[in-house]
């Protein structure tokens, strides 16, 4: 259960009947910009989109981001709870597992960290959100890189006129807390706004029992526990009615703690900074943006020993497993960027889009062992990303047709080193590119106002990223996991064809049949005649990603909404030359049912309850889809949530 407080400073005001019924009307035909990066009424649009909106967000208890896509049909996230660290938390779209197949963006500023694609879903508090729009399908037309599977796009809260603030204060089970605030001044032109963010939790031991091993008892692993700070401030200023400016910058630490009751043991010490600058020009015929970001980060993370062992390449028998630090490790990453974009009118029917982007990225991580004094371990990679895309998007009464294509320049140099000569894979790899074209292309057409059929079809690529290229990471002494610096990067082409159907302003059903065909795809194999846990990155011949989305919103009664979503889908090995005895298996973690429900409830005094059920189908371990003398799977799983919010103080006047 929550209890959160909500105090607001703003003129008094009482919402009548009559404008919560047009607050209703209104997100039935919301208006879009990340399908087509214009805004675009969410009818109009041939891809495939979700919408989070404010009060989905204010109403759902969510403590990070990618809480917020629990729900929305074609997308597996989870992490073990809130007090999991970010860097595990796994987002996966449309059937093609890892992090960096599906592009997130906060405010279009890219959040994949060019070390291992992970997002930190922190960087922006939920009390900052204003909606995230979720876009399924192949998405590099107009985003480039990532964006094989879908773009996530979350967008913050813009700076009204007048002196605002608002607290919020929410208790739950394991000791967890969360303390936020938001205070902001704007007038006719400029504003600024800060806001900040506390989340702490004891967490929980996510070890069962009958997974636990004798080598590293349950007795030896902790509850893993959190502690995320947030910091976020905001200054914008118009010009005039035509030219806009603002600034956004943003402080997160993430904090995991316990794990293994270690002394002085570091599970995750995350720290990122992310700053930009925005340009807008809105004008009659033509609109343009242009964005220039940083982002930093500064990561700390310790791993534990295997058994018999005091450090990887170090023996001591009778050494219990996860009892000391084996090594420490350091990771530094940076991202610089410009995004640019125009669009004209040619007519009333016709719009282009031009624009580009260019980013660098650089990573340095370095692992140190205490049992081996003066050993450390660098690997050390950049990527540039290059890429220019042409749009033209045509409509004509209920026809929608949109047209794009993209095309990408990636470049990449590495090197892998060890003070300890004989450790394996170590090499300093020169700078190598590749160039990527993605066309896509969709329609949609109005039946009737309330009955729309749409369908789209494009390209899409995915670069492998540094640590699947660089580096090699040796695990409990006998395994090792190994990068390839002459992985290439994935290509795919994604269909998709739906049909929208909305009943009147109460109700919404929405289904999507989709197949997405891979080649190269990036995958960790099991070392052929090595240990078990030896493991190696491989570009797969070929992958296939099929299913089905549903998902539907009903609003009985004006404090009742309930809704509905469904995904059935089927990813599997097509292709594989060095190992065809996989081809036909699952794609590992990649759930084949997912379900959600929920129930929103608004009532009389400020209270507002909901009731959520989420399923998550059986996962496949590896790409064998067996193991010997354990479970192939990850057990399918249900969560139920219940929770309840008061307004204490709202609508007071300043």
């Amino acid at each position: 259960m929550i209890l959160k407080k909500i105090a607001i400073t703003t003129k008094e005001s009482k919402s009548s009947n009559a404008e919560k019924t047009n607050k209703i009307d209104t997100t039935l035909d919301e208006m879009v910009v990340t399908a087509t990066k214009t805004e675009r009424s969410i009818k109009d649009v041939s891809s495939t989109v979700t919408v989070i909106d404010s009060e989905r967000i204010e109403k759902s208890g969510a403590t990070t981001a990618d809480q917020l896509l629990r729900g929305v049909p074609g997308v597996y996230a989870a992490r073990m709870d809130a007090s999991s660290p970010n860097r595990i938390a796994q987002t996966y779209t449309r059937g093609l597992p890892g992090n960096g197949r599906t592009l997130v963006l906060i405010d279009d500023v890219p959040m994949n960290v060019a070390y291992d694609s992970q997002v930190d879903w922190s960087q922006l508090g939920t009390i900052d959100i204003n909606r995230i729009e979720v876009v399924r399908g192949a998405g590099s037309a107009l985003y480039g890189n990532h964006a094989m599977g879908g773009v996530i796009n979350v967008i913050s809260k813009a700076i009204n006129p007048g002196l605002k603030g608002r607290i919020e204060s929410e208790y739950g089970s394991m000791d967890t807390f969360r303390e936020a605030g938001v205070v902001s001044y704007g007038n006719e032109k400029t504003g600024g706004q800060i806001s900040t963010s506390y989340l702490e939790s004891d967490g929980y031991n996510m070890w069962r029992p009958d997974t636990s091993f004798a080598s590293v008892p349950l007795s030896q692993r902790d509850k893993t526990g959190t502690k995320k700070t947030n910091v976020t401030g905001k200054f914008s200023h118009a010009i005039n009615n035509s030219n806009l400016l603002d600034f956004n910058f943003s402080y997160l630490s993430d904090v995991a703690t316990g794990l293994y009751p270690i002394p002085n043991y570091i599970a995750q010490d995350r720290e990122q900074y992310l700053g930009s600058a925005r340009y807008r020009y809105l004008g009659e015929k033509s609109e343009s943006t242009i964005v220039l970001y940083s982002r930093i980060g500064l990561m700390d993370a310790d791993s534990a020993n295997g058994p018999n062992a005091t450090s990887p390449d170090v023996t001591a028998l009778g050494t219990k497993g996860a009892s000391l630090i084996s090594y420490r490790g350091n990771f530094n990453d940076m991202e610089n960027g410009i995004r640019a974009q125009t669009s004209h009118f040619l007519g009333t029917h016709q719009k282009l889009t031009f624009g580009g982007q260019y980013a660098d990225s650089q990573m340095t991580m370095t692992n140190h062992y205490p049992a081996e004094l003066g050993r450390e371990q660098i690997t050390d990679g950049s990527i540039q990303l290059s890429g220019i895309f042409l749009q033209d998007e045509i409509n004509y009464g209920p026809l929608n047709v949109n047209i794009a294509g993209r095309w990408d320049l990636w470049q990449t140099s590495g090197t892998f080193s060890d003070t300890k000569s004989t450790f394996p894979g170590q090499g300093n790899w020169q700078e190598r590119s590749k160039d990527s074209f993605s066309p896509k292309g969709g329609l949609s057409y109005k039946l009737t106002e309330n009955f729309i059929v749409r369908g789209s079809i494009g390209q899409s690529f995915n670069t492998p990223d540094i640590s699947q290229m660089y580096g090699a990471s040796r695990r409990g002494g006998t395994t090792t996991a190994y990068g390839n610096p002459m992985l290439t990067p994935e290509t795919a082409t994604s269909s998709d064809i739906g049909v929208d159907y909305y009943f009147g302003k109460k109700a919404y059903l929405k289904t999507t049949v989709y197949n997405t065909d891979a080649e190269s795809f990036i995958s960790t194999v099991q070392r052929v005649g090595a240990p078990i846990g030896t493991t190696d990155k491989v570009n797969y011949g070929g992958v296939r990603a099929q299913g089905i989305e549903v998902e539907g919103m009903w609003r009985p009664l004006e404090l009742m909404s309930l809704q509905a979503s469904y995904t059935k889908n089927d990813s599997v090995i097509t292709k594989y030359d060095q190992n065809p005895g996989v081809v036909g298996k699952q794609l590992t973690n990649v759930p084949r049912d997912q379900g959600y429900l929920r129930a929103d409830f608004n009532l009389p005094y400020g209270i507002n309850t909901f009731a959520t059920y989420n399923y998550v189908g059986d996962r496949y371990i590896n790409e064998t889809n067996t193991v010997s003398a354990s479970s192939a799977v990850y057990k399918a799983y249900t969560t139920v949530d219940l929770g309840i919010s008061k307004s204490i103080i709202k609508d007071v006047t300043a």
